[in-house]
């Protein structure tokens, strides 16, 4: 609680303090202008402080959709103030409102603190810098930056240091060295935008988004982050308002030329808060308008940038494919496999898209195949692609359900083959890619490829035993891998778990 000594100051700080975001302007827009008229008609006058203090109290409203006229003159207030009161050497060493940016918490969007210009409070007793002319003054030049981001020079470059700390985060994910597990840290920024954002916090969440989403895109498997990537993006295209009128001509907004993943990511954190502001504008100097970075039309291009990206990858990822094509090219016009080219595929893969979908066709012809000895050829090239490939969950559930078809039983019991008389697993390695190869092109046409070194009758690859142990480990990973997604869809199929 805050205690007033004026009873005027006091009443009118219980009025302001019930000013928030999402206050009726009915209510909000009289005490803001009351307040802009009193600052502005004395702005270096002795009681300059408990204007700004109001202005200071109010700035949730004012950063968020006041009237544009109001926001207009509240800025201009708050920087005629500054201009008036920032003059001449106090003899302070450091000021309140300097202190205040390090500490600021992005939970209450970067919002400065202002009560204390007006009484004490238990947490904070009146200090003898703090009704200093230039400390006023501090505050309200990142007033009116928080309102209207980059229109107030001279806030010092004090990054907060959450914001230090999450760009840290950021860029090791960015650099593929991650500190701590990427998907729950990226979903849950995702879900972190506040209701009604400043600009510079709106502006920021949706760099950030943009700046993450191709590390996600080639990194992240996990269904619930990209959820949360395209619902937080979505929610932040629609804060941003009018996009269409623009002040910045063609080629005003900043352009890909001398940016990268490092710099977008610092300025991600640097445009939520004044100080970072300030750091931004010392890092970017002349290269164009800075307002232009929270330009909304600006941002509504970011944002559907990466919105396009995120939903590509996620029809890719998670969605049903269509592998109709790949019987052109992987069935010969008599019925057959065409098993070299099947194997050429993911011999020659690296965890890419065909490579997949080689996998996924495989299984999806073992459910329609009637042949016995084709069945057992798909069924190995599936459960090769299952265990050397981070399958994502769209293709990755169809593989599994026949892997998880082949009968476990014959686990807990001997086979004639012995210990020693099965082909090593190690062979579906992707540094044994042509040597596997080479064996499942002779057991699915011994006429037509020679025998590799070391070849197994066709019995052997056809072993209960081998292929229980074969494909147990794969669906374990998998079961492991996609259990988040399996949750959401009710999926609680797994036994091996």
């Amino acid at each position: 609680m805050i205690v007033i000594a004026d009873a005027r100051a006091a009443e009118l700080y219980e009025a302001w303090s019930r000013v928030r975001a999402d206050t009726d302007p009915a209510s909000a827009e009289p005490l803001i202008q009351d307040c802009v008229r009193r600052l502005a008609a004395d702005p270096g006058g002795e009681a300059a402080h408990v204007w700004v203090a109001g202005l200071v109290e109010m700035a949730g409203y004012l950063a968020w959709r006041p009237r544009e006229e109001t926001r207009r003159a509240a800025v201009a207030a708050l920087l005629d103030a500054a201009a008036a009161l920032d003059s001449g050497d106090c003899g302070h060493e450091r000021h309140p409102y300097e202190e205040e940016l390090g500490t600021l918490d992005e939970f209450e969007e970067c919002l400065p603190g202002g009560a204390y210009l007006l009484g004490d409070t238990a947490e904070r007793p009146r200090q003898e810098a703090d009704l200093c002319p230039r400390n006023v003054a501090g505050t309200a030049r990142v007033t009116a930056d928080v309102v209207a981001p980059f229109c107030a020079p001279g806030i010092p470059a004090v990054v907060p240091e959450e914001h230090t700390s999450e760009v840290d985060s950021l860029l090791d994910f960015l650099h593929d060295y991650p500190s701590m597990e990427p998907g729950p840290t990226i979903e849950s920024n995702a879900w972190g935008l506040p209701d009604r954002p400043s600009r510079g916090a709106l502006a920021g969440f949706i760099l950030t988004q943009h700046v993450s989403c191709w590390y996600v895109i080639y990194r992240i498997t996990e269904r619930p982050v990209f959820d949360a990537m395209i619902e937080g993006l979505e929610q932040a295209a629609a804060l941003l308002g009018d996009t269409q009128s623009c002040p910045h001509t063609d080629g005003g907004h900043p352009g890909p030329e001398g940016r990268s993943y490092e710099t977008d990511a610092e300025l991600a954190f640097q445009l939520r808060s004044p100080g970072g502001r300030a750091r931004a504008r010392e890092g970017l100097g002349d290269e164009g308008p800075m307002e232009a970075w929270v330009c909304p039309r600006f941002l509504r291009e970011l944002a559907d940038e990466a919105l396009g990206e995120l939903h590509t990858a996620y029809t890719s990822l998670f969605g049903v494919r269509d592998t109709s094509g790949l019987d052109a090219l992987y069935v010969r016009p008599e019925g057959g496999l065409d098993i070299g080219k099947l194997t050429q595929t993911v011999a020659d893969g690296d965890g890419d898209v065909a490579e997949q979908n080689a996998g996924l066709w495989a299984a999806r012809r073992h459910a329609d195949a009637v042949d016995p000895h084709e069945r057992l050829v798909l069924l190995h090239l599936a459960m090769w692609c299952a265990a050397s490939l981070d399958l994502p969950y769209g293709p990755g559930r169809e593989v599994r359900e026949l892997l998880r078809s082949v009968d476990q039983e014959p686990l807990d019991r001997e086979c004639p083959h012995g210990t020693d008389g099965h082909p090593d697993a190690d062979l579906r390695e992707s540094w044994n890619t042509r040597e596997f190869k080479a064996h499942l092109d002779h057991l699915y046409a011994p006429g037509e490829f020679t025998a590799p070194r070391g070849a197994y009758p066709a019995e052997v690859w056809a072993c209960p035993r081998l292929l229980a142990a074969w494909a147990q480990g794969p669906v374990i990973e998998m079961d492991e891998a996609y259990q988040d997604m399996d949750q959401e869809d009710g999926d609680e199929h797994s036994t091996l778990l």
